[in-house]
């Protein structure tokens, strides 16, 4: 596109770009350059003019397909659009022209410096600005224009005469060079509001990455984490807000309720995120293993035994993960307590105590005062680790999360099997929701899985005839049966009467205990004895209904 800059005073050229000289060889022969009058140029179609500011030049640019392509309509905007995405510019921005005189000052500028954008077209640096002490910022553009050279972004200190305001901020100016000359500066200022906007947006996409990748081979973060049931959502804040801190964590929660994902999440959201994450399923390994595999060991410290080092030093600036540590040896727990309050560990045959810098993520896979009763947790394990338990409701207790679980993985199972299966059939949705989910979420992934694993390449609806014959048998008896007249409602009931059917269970079991506390003067040894359950059983389910 030809584009030549006239100047406002004298008409004479400024600059003439490639194009514009070939256009105006071809349409004036024997002319070597644009014509010095502006009033010979705009008999040429497509003639534009674009004011850049009082006392400076004018630009126009003219095209031979304008009017063809359509071009030059929307060329005419171009000042405009530039105009608009300049003023959305956080930053505070300020151009002058050749003769450091001022052509364009955003909005930001003027809410930063207090000044009239209009008021100031047209007018000089210096008349506009006076420096402080040192200060030299605004009136450089100058030297700007001499060098053509940017100087690097710096604090600089200038008093705005209009508004007789003081300004400390940080500044950093651009030459505009056009063939080797310096045709204007503009520079972009930031005081301290906008410096700390930048920094708290900042700040938070750090958080967003930092807790949101994954680090040193782990899987999960909290984005991996589907739900939205009330208790779990909870749990899930509960999570992000210890995981910025060092405190040890105890997580409670079914088998395949997903105690892992979180305890990944929480590392990756930690300060020890760019450590290890080191888990160990207790139940898993012998506990003659466990002691060796926690401490470490020196040389002949038993028969056969070399110098290793135990995970407690090998997690150094990173997680240990210690999953279902019910299954752990009581006497080895004493020796756990002593490592998470002492901070040290000994490895076994040796005399000398070693600092570990790690953080600990317990979980156990029943309630805790049920270990506890049942000789599977140290009482005094539970005191040190009770500060922080995060509790995973079963999926039985969050149904209405299996839509969006099942969504999740049909996600992301069509990635992996190359399949395109968009959704559930409803019969087999409500199997889903009738059944009981004893193995919890890994339980469901695993039924979602297997069916994609024999699904044909062409089928889009997972139905209950897709499942294999194991679990197609346990839902086909998931069937809710007819109900005969007798066992029928001896009336109409309206549908306003109708209430959650774990509503109304919950109702009855609240006002049942009630009943049973008072018949034992709310005597809870006895009235466990009674009901047959534990004591600390129905302490929790005191506290769950408030009783």
């Amino acid at each position: 596109m030809p584009v030549c800059f006239f100047a406002c005073d004298d008409t004479s050229v400024l600059y003439c770009n490639d194009d514009c000289l070939k256009f105006f060889r071809e349409q004036v022969p024997g002319t070597e350059s644009p014509a010095a009058d502006q009033k010979a140029a705009s008999r040429f179609p497509g003639y534009q003019v674009f004011p850049l500011g009082p006392y400076t030049c004018c630009m126009f640019t003219f095209s031979r397909t304008a009017s063809a392509s359509g071009f030059s309509q929307g060329n005419d905007r171009l000042p405009v659009i530039y105009e608009s995405v300049l003023n959305e510019v956080e930053e505070g921005v300020v151009i002058s022209d050749h003769e450091n005189r001022v052509i364009f000052i955003n909005r930001a500028a003027e809410a930063i410096e207090g000044v009239d954008a209009r008021m100031s077209l047209g007018k000089r640096m210096e008349e506009l600005y006076l420096p402080v002490g040192n200060g030299k910022k605004k009136n450089s553009h100058a030297a700007v224009l001499n060098t053509g050279i940017a100087p690097n972004e710096h604090l600089n200190q200038y008093v705005v005469k209009s508004s007789h305001k003081i300004m400390n901020v940080v500044e950093r100016m651009y030459p505009v060079n056009i063939h080797g000359r310096t045709m204007a500066v503009f520079s972009l200022i930031k005081n301290l509001p906008v410096i700390q906007k930048s920094m708290e947006q900042s700040l938070e996409l750090y958080d967003y990455f930092r807790e949101n990748t994954p680090h040193n081979g782990t899987r999960y973060t909290f984005r991996s984490i589907v739900g939205s049931d009330i208790r779990f959502v909870e749990a899930i804040s509960d999570a992000k807000c210890v995981a910025r801190n060092q405190t040890t964590v105890l997580i409670y929660g079914e088998t395949g309720t997903g105690k892992e994902l979180f305890a990944q999440s929480i590392h990756n959201a930690s300060p020890y995120q760019n450590g290890p994450f080191i888990s160990v399923n207790c139940a898993a390994i012998p506990s003659t293993l466990l002691e060796s595999m926690f401490f470490g060991t020196v040389k002949g410290s038993y028969t056969g035994a070399a110098n290793t080092t135990g995970l407690f030093e090998q997690a150094r600036n990173g997680t240990l993960f210690l999953d279902e540590i019910n299954s752990m040896d009581i006497s080895l727990q004493a020796k756990l307590l002593k490592v998470i309050e002492n901070k040290t560990v000994r490895r076994i045959g040796d005399m000398k105590e070693r600092e570990i810098r790690c953080r600990i993520l317990c979980a156990l896979n029943e309630a805790p005062l049920a270990c506890i009763e049942n000789g599977k947790l140290r009482r005094d394990l539970y005191y040190r680790l009770s500060s922080c338990i995060l509790y995973i409701p079963p999926l039985r207790e969050r149904k209405s999360d299996i839509p969006l679980l099942c969504s999740f993985f049909l996600k992301h199972f069509n990635k992996e099997y190359g399949r395109h299966i968009h959704r559930i059939d409803p019969e087999l949705m409500d199997r889903f929701l009738e059944y009981p989910w004893p193995g919890n979420v890994r339980e469901l992934q695993h039924v979602v899985e297997s069916a994609f694993s024999v699904s044909r390449k062409d089928m889009e609806i997972l139905q209950l005839g897709h499942l294999s014959h194991y679990y197609r048998e346990f839902f086909t008896a998931c069937k809710p049966e007819a109900v005969s007249d007798s066992q029928a409602a001896p009336g109409p009931v309206s549908p306003r009467s109708l209430q959650p059917l774990k509503a109304y269970m919950d109702s009855c079991e609240k006002n049942f205990l009630a009943a049973a506390l008072c018949c034992h003067s709310n005597n809870i040894t006895a009235t466990a004895r009674s009901l047959q359950i534990t004591r600390q059983a129905l302490q929790h389910k005191i506290r769950k209904y408030g009783l």
